[in-house]
């Protein structure tokens, strides 16, 4: 968390995780699990203790290189395979990638950058050149219901940047992003309580898109008649848009424009959002954008679950007199359903039975 979240984020994160019922100890050093047997509770360093039924230990990323160690090659002094940006370790024709890989005193503790490591070293394997140059460790994640997200770089010398921040303590939604020092490009930002923005800020961060209307609009929408900020459409045709696994905005294009024209048939051609799914709303966007430039009608459905617009689904299940999410999901749905269509379904219920 402290590379992803400064003070300010910390204390929303914080006030949204209390509000649930958690109690958050910060700069506790836990030294001893109690118990004979079984766990009691927890120890730590001032004395004090608390009660525990269950203890859950969040250890981080241990590379495992006891072979590598033991077969003579370099290692780091707190573990991980010593490679250069060729993913070559201490002996040149032995690679590491992934996890186990050290590359410039850092383990990249994520699917994306061991992909990129695969490819750069199948590459050098083959008789290339390419070279890994580290990887961007922009995230989003939810935590217990609270949307967390960093991009770029979250904290970047405050001689070099300028910073607009947004915090709502009732709403609990705390936005940063940094700018250059003419409030021209985005060099990174944090996110907490609302990050549906994440996607087209890591995107303008990572394609230097220069800032087109006002900076604050980044953080809050255009607010007037103005030009708003550019949209996905605005990306050039190499932006990355599922960085899990390295689909453009090409890539995606070029499947609809080959016959994919389904949400579900995008990611089957092309392998994006199948991972952890953050870019979703975007490549849905370009498949739209993609059948309205080929002068395709595109119909606006609820959501993947349901072949059918928020009125044609109102209607039918008003004709069938269906009376609860999972009859209407069996009836005219597939799968199991989602976080968009489950709401949108129970506010049609709600308007046509009072459910």
């Amino acid at each position: 968390m402290p590379r992803q979240i400064d003070q300010n984020g910390s204390d929303i994160l914080r006030k949204q995780l209390e509000a649930i019922g958690l109690k958050v100890r910060t700069n506790a050093y836990t030294t001893s699990i109690l118990g004979d047997g079984v766990a009691t509770g927890i120890g730590f360093e001032d004395g004090a203790s608390i009660p525990a039924d269950m203890i859950v230990i969040s250890a981080g990323i241990r590379p495992r290189d006891e072979i590598a160690a033991s077969a003579g090659l370099e290692t780091g002094s707190r573990g991980g395979i010593v490679v250069n940006d060729k993913m070559q370790t201490s002996h040149a024709n032995i690679y590491a990638i992934g996890e186990c890989a050290l590359y410039q005193h850092t383990i990249y503790g994520l699917v994306a950058p061991g992909y990129e490591m695969a490819d750069i070293a199948i590459d050098n394997i083959l008789g290339g050149d390419r070279v890994f140059g580290g990887f961007d460790m922009s995230t989003k994640l939810k935590l217990i219901g609270v949307d967390v997200a960093s991009f770029g770089d979250p904290f970047p010398p405050a001689d070099s940047c300028r910073v607009i921040v947004f915090e709502d303590q009732v709403a609990g939604v705390y936005k940063r992003i940094n700018m250059t020092d003419d409030g021209q490009y985005l060099l990174g930002g944090i996110l907490i309580g609302d990050a549906s923005a994440y996607n087209m800020l890591l995107q303008k961060t990572k394609n230097k898109m220069k800032i087109t209307g006002k900076p604050e609009d980044e953080l809050l929408g255009a607010r007037s008649t103005g030009e708003a900020a550019a949209g996905v459409l605005g990306l050039p045709p190499d932006a990355m848009i599922c960085s899990c696994e390295s689909v453009t905005k090409a890539a995606i294009c070029q499947a609809v424009e080959e016959g994919h024209e389904t949400f579900n048939a995008v990611k089957k051609c092309t392998g994006a959002s199948t991972s952890c799914g953050g870019c979703a709303p975007m490549v849905k966007d370009l498949i739209t954008y993609t059948l309205k430039s080929q002068g395709k009608y595109v119909r606006n459905v609820l959501c993947e679950h349901f072949g059918y617009s928020r009125q044609e689904l109102f209607d039918l299940i008003k004709i069938r007199s269906l009376h609860s999410y999972d009859e209407v999901l069996d009836t005219i749905g597939h799968g199991d359903g989602c976080e968009v269509c489950k709401p949108a379904v129970s506010s049609i219920l709600a308007s046509l039975w009072g459910i």
